[in-house]
């Protein structure tokens, strides 16, 4: 029997009737088979490689400002390693045919390792397989943990851990009753994914909250603000907001301002975004998840030892934690634009405001 079987069977006690039994129960076991695929060790001797390195960037869109910040510490770390030679990047802009045409481009220029956000899982699966055919190592940074022939490693944030701290926060400030809609990333992205299966399983727990509707703003604030004008008008009631992502966050709240409505609602906590930060520290409301940009830093990191043969594990966390709307003012950057984000970026390093 594999490890990660004999983990799922003896979770916390509970038996396999137990965890094949409800969605809630589900997803809990579907986040230790993740946890546990990630803590796998991968022999990376067949990639070992001497500099000068060329490292590839295939950024599935480069318009999000938590990318950008993640690139930069990319770049930061790439700055640290004498070995590294140069740093290409490429931008997708959301298109999943480009992303493969992009990194089948990045593998013509003889990349000795490629560090990639997807616009979609699936859709790059095929080139990045031929990528680690063709001897160079693939890292996923800064999504969910991805498990795939072509995936070596990831630097990952558990979208699930990320969710349910978000959603137990909101259970707890909307006292576990009312009416709520969730605000996800792109359908059918691991992070929209997991967060759901968060949601779901939270709610299991709070049989006296109903969710109204589900919907994918797509990382985009304009979007969010949009979708929720809609539902401003299909419900006339709505407690609580389930909006792990900030941009998408602060979108939200100007829909729910201009309808009159702000008064109304609870928001859980977003993330680092810096619009968002600001309305947390004016409103002491909601708080925040990190999502880290340091990602971006980790892979390169990683991607680092599998080039020097040593072995890591296939997924490597970047842990994600709650900082409550009293201790938000560390975090806001009072001066930058909304389209910031909170980082340990040292100055020459930070993007051009």
């Amino acid at each position: 029997m594999s490890l990660t079987r004999r983990f799922l069977l003896t979770l916390a006690g509970v038996s396999t009737a137990a965890l094949l039994t409800g969605p809630a129960l589900a997803d809990q076991a579907s986040d230790a088979a993740r946890t546990a695929k990630a803590a796998e060790m991968v022999d990376t001797a067949q990639f070992k490689k001497d500099g000068p390195l060329k490292v590839g960037v295939s950024a599935g869109y480069l318009a999000n400002s938590w990318v950008v910040f993640a690139l930069q510490h990319i770049h930061w770390e790439a700055s640290k390693h004498s070995e590294i030679e140069n740093v290409v990047v490429t931008d997708a802009g959301f298109n999943p045919a480009k992303q493969v045409s992009d990194i089948e481009d990045l593998m013509r220029q003889d990349i000795d390792l490629l560090i990639y956000w997807p616009v979609d899982d699936a859709s790059v699966e095929d080139v990045l397989k031929r990528a680690v055919d063709a001897g160079i190592p693939t890292v996923q940074a800064g999504g969910g943990f991805t498990d795939s022939e072509g995936t070596v490693a990831n630097a990952y944030i558990s979208q699930y851990k990320l969710g349910e701290m978000v959603a137990r926060q909101l259970m707890k400030d909307i006292d576990g009753k009312g009416k709520i809609v969730a605000m996800l990333p792109i359908a059918g992205t691991t992070a929209a994914v997991e967060q759901l299966e968060a949601l779901e399983a939270v709610l299991e727990d709070y049989p006296d909250v109903e969710l109204l509707s589900v919907e994918y703003g797509d990382w985009n604030r304009g979007k969010a603000k949009q979708i929720t004008e809609n539902l401003l008008q299909r419900f006339p009631t709505i407690t609580g907001v389930y909006s792990p992502a900030g941009q998408m966050s602060l979108g939200m709240v100007e829909a729910f301002d201009e309808a009159g409505r702000l008064s109304e609602v609870t928001f859980s906590p977003g993330d680092e975004y810096n619009g968002w930060l600001k309305w947390v520290a004016e409103h002491q409301q909601g708080g925040a998840v990190t999502f880290p940009t340091r990602a971006g830093q980790v892979a390169l990191q990683v991607g680092l030892d599998i080039l020097d043969g040593t072995s890591v594990p296939r997924g490597t966390a970047v842990e994600s934690e709650y900082i409550a709307p009293s201790d938000i003012e560390a975090l806001v950057s009072p001066q930058a634009p909304d389209d910031w984000w909170a980082s340990s970026l040292p100055e020459e390093f930070l993007p051009q405001q």
